[in-house]
């Protein structure tokens, strides 16, 4: 009994060590839900991680065979430039006979112009009424 009459006599004290309590249980709280927010991003980091993974070896898999593939694309490129240079410096540009010096056809084209132009007088004087 003395001691609740302390507590009425004391009302602001009272009510200060009250408010001071739950000051110190709502910290507490907040620490330990803050705790378990951070266990709970652990696991989920390390489920997502875990859900990647595939995903991340595919995709380096398939850099490594990229580079795998660029590297044999610039050796084949290597050697076609050293083949087309090769070739390039070997050939010889031989000519038979030269076809426009003077004339504008040889024997043959002109033969087959005269073919032509012989057929076309024909069918169109055969035209004409």
């Amino acid at each position: 009994m003395p001691f609740l009459l302390i507590i009425w006599n004391n009302k602001r004290w009272t009510l200060i060590i009250v408010l001071l309590l739950c000051l110190f249980f709502q910290t507490w709280h907040v620490n330990s839900l803050a705790g378990d927010l951070r266990n709970a991003e652990i696991a989920c980091d390390g489920r997502v991680e875990k859900a990647l993974k595939p995903y991340k070896d595919a995709e380096k898999k398939s850099q490594e065979k990229a580079n795998k593939v660029s590297e044999e694309y610039e050796t084949t490129k290597e050697a076609e430039r050293v083949r087309t240079e090769t070739i390039t410096h070997t050939v010889q540009k031989i000519v038979e006979r030269p076809i426009y010096i003077n004339n504008c056809f040889d024997a043959d084209g002109l033969q087959q112009l005269n073919s032509l132009i012989a057929s076309d007088s024909s069918e169109s004087s055969s035209a004409l009424p």
